[in-house]
């Protein structure tokens, strides 16, 4: 039996999350987590319809990399930053991000300076690009999954390869994970969003919930149903004026 998808919930659910471990006074490496609002979880949920992603899925990703802070100043011991742990130098060479159009390209240093909601922007950079080979009509496929976001992340090539072996230098600086399983595993683990409450792929999504649909299409959806007499107005108009100008053209002709 399918169930009606509720976006809100999901936003609720996972402030509820934070709120909590921000009450406990939660840390990690000196770092606590940070006090989120409903309007940045809003600025998630829109990134993450921009490409038909499940907001879930994008809370569960910054979860783990933040290692459940959600602090966009966190850092660890080889300067990775923030919400997705942007790297700070990547084969020894100094990295910048930008956002998803592009500009107001920034290193590290700037990234961890940022609220949550402006560091979305470049979280936002990131997949425009690291999404660019899969999407399909701008949005990620029904097979897409969410083990494969998790490696639009954290190691790109091993995107469509749930058997990738990692190097043996990513897999001791990250509590010696061998494969993107052993990712997903660690990740899993106390989620956010379990796979109880939302499945693993955007296909089973589909087949679990009743109406499972990005803020655009549901957007669209409203504005038809608000609209419906004058858009039935004009295209009446339309035909009419068409029949006209037809009619017209034959009496001419005559």
């Amino acid at each position: 039996m399918s169930s009606v998808y509720n976006r809100q919930t999901s936003i609720d659910k996972a402030y509820d999350y934070i709120q909590e471990k921000v009450n406990k006074g939660y840390k990690y490496l000196g770092y606590p987590v940070y006090n989120v609002s409903k309007s940045d979880l809003q600025k998630v949920s829109d990134v993450a319809d921009k490409y038909g992603l499940p907001f879930e899925w994008l809370m569960n990703l910054m979860k783990h990399e933040s290692a459940g802070t959600f602090n966009p100043a966190i850092t660890n011991s080889i300067g990775a930053t923030g919400l997705i742990q942007f790297m700070t130098r990547i084969s020894g060479k100094l990295r910048t991000y930008a956002k998803a159009d592009g500009t107001d390209a920034v290193g590290t240093e700037n990234l961890r300076k940022m609220t949550f909601k402006e560091q979305m922007d470049y979280v936002d950079g990131f997949l425009s690009r690291g999404l660019k080979k899969v999407l399909v009509n701008g949005k990620v496929p029904d097979n897409f999954t969410q083990g494969q976001l998790f490696m639009t992340i954290f190691y790109p090539v091993s995107v469509s390869n749930p058997d990738y072996v990692f190097p043996d230098s990513v897999s001791r600086a990250n509590a010696g994970i061998r494969t993107p399983k052993d990712y997903a595993k660690k990740a899993l683990n106390k989620p956010v969003f379990s796979l109880d409450y939302f499945p693993n792929s955007i296909q089973e999504a589909k087949e679990k919930f009743k109406e499972f649909v990005t803020e655009a299409v549901q957007e669209t959806k409203e504005f038809t149903k608000r609209n419906w007499i004058p858009i039935a107005i004009i295209l009446i108009g339309l035909g009419g004026l068409g029949y006209y100008l037809i009619k017209s053209k034959t009496l001419k002709l005559k």
